[in-house]
């Protein structure tokens, strides 16, 4: 499924694209697959994504290369071959999925909604008229851009016939239910910044009383057991450490103030508070969302490919670990994160208590886990289309669509 929130990403940046057009019966198409021929503006697409693809690749092996020279990116090698030769053979790679997807969706007997061909023609109609000329320019006609736009619905709809729950592959709610409490947390924290009003680290006193006051806040909910009584007071602390930040940021603010003439100036800040009340004048409280201040934390999973460095933990890795790994529901913890300068007040709660179709559990939520679960799977069946079908190139078609011929300033 990665694949397809590139490729739906990529139509905007279509605008950008030079001067590539198409003209001459032998390379209205760039490739045959299983009998399908792929019309040349459906492969320049894809070769315009797959060459921003390769752009960002290279720059993340090389971040001091130079992405806007042609010639150093030619030089290049991504997985292997010459950086001409991957994005060509990605931008095949892209087309024989795009083949293979509506060649299934059609072989399930699935069609598209009328609400979604609706979709489809408010978005071309207003996306075409924007870019008719940039698309033409390059080759690209509109029948072909309302057939990559169809193809990422048809993709969308194609993955939920085999995974969603009760699909072909047999998924149940059950499974998907168990997948996102194992991998979800539900929490609440406060983070208290080692540094002072002006955003500078604090010496050993500042950082001693910063201890203390994040000490006291987690004796105070360490007296409390039910989760409500939990909740509120980390609202109330979160309230309060907020209000202490302020305070010390305009107390600096305040001692670095000067005057047209240079001279340091005092600043004396007003507080007014304001107390609502009804049409009987009685006073009214406001109340906000219950959960207003609560978290949901993803497990970070890691696979062969991954590396440590790739991983992006929230808040701080050792926060999540804490959670993931230690952490007892309804039982606060203070942690310090030394690489982020920082101590964090931490309580986890059961997410199944809120696990019902009003709130976390709606159908939205229930088609993200499956695709967090299955994007995988659904990629490898992608793959095996793909290896089994039989591919005849147009080498002429190929060679005349070359991405770094693409102008991304949009001129001629």
């Amino acid at each position: 499924m990665a694949n397809f929130k590139k490729i739906i990403a990529g139509t905007a940046a279509l605008a950008m694209m030079g001067s590539m057009a198409a003209c001459g019966s032998n390379t209205a198409y760039a490739m045959t697959i299983d009998g399908v021929q792929v019309k040349a503006g459906v492969y320049i697409y894809y070769s315009y994504l797959a060459y921003n693809e390769a752009v960002s690749t290279i720059a993340e092996q090389d971040p001091e290369l130079d992405t806007t020279d042609d010639e150093l990116l030619k030089e290049q090698v991504i997985d292997g071959m010459e950086t001409l030769e991957w994005i060509q053979d990605k931008a095949k790679t892209y087309c024989q999925e795009h083949v293979a997807v509506n060649k299934d969706f059609d072989a399930a007997g699935l069609t598209l909604s009328e609400e979604t061909i609706s979709e489809i023609d408010s978005s071309m109609e207003s996306f075409w008229a924007e870019n008719e000329e940039a698309f033409e320019s390059n080759g690209i006609s509109e029948a072909s851009i309302r057939e990559i736009m169809e193809y990422t619905y048809k993709a969308s709809d194609l993955f939920l016939h085999y995974y969603d729950i009760d699909g072909v592959e047999g998924v149940t709610e059950e499974e998907v239910y168990d997948f996102y409490v194992d991998n979800n947390a539900r929490v609440q924290y406060v983070r208290f910044d080692l540094v002072d009003g002006s955003g500078a680290a604090l010496d050993d006193n500042g950082k001693a009383d910063m201890e203390k006051m994040v000490e006291d806040y987690l004796a105070a909910v360490e007296k409390l057991d039910e989760e409500d009584e939990i909740g509120e007071k980390m609202d109330e602390i979160k309230e309060e450490y907020s209000a202490y930040v302020t305070s010390i940021s305009e107390e600096a603010a305040a001692a670095t103030a000067t005057d047209a003439e240079g001279n340091v100036t005092t600043t004396v800040t007003t507080t007014t508070t304001t107390a609502a009340t009804d049409e009987n004048g009685e006073t009214t409280t406001t109340t906000t969302a219950p959960y207003a201040n609560e978290t949901i934390l993803v497990k970070a999973t890691t696979d062969e490919e991954t590396s440590e460095d790739e991983i992006t933990y929230s808040p701080s890795k050792i926060v999540h670990d804490h959670v993931f790994e230690e952490a007892e529901f309804n039982e606060p913890a203070m942690i310090f994160d030394e690489e982020n300068n920082a101590y964090y007040l931490i309580v986890r709660y059961d997410i199944e208590e809120r696990m019902n179709e009003d709130d976390i559990w709606a159908d939205d939520r229930k088609k993200s886990t499956v695709s967090t679960m299955f994007s995988d799977a659904f990629q490898d069946k992608l793959d095996e289309w793909c290896a089994a079908q039989a591919v005849d190139l147009n080498s002429a078609a190929v060679k005349r669509y070359d991405p770094f011929d693409i102008d991304l300033g949009g001129e001629e």
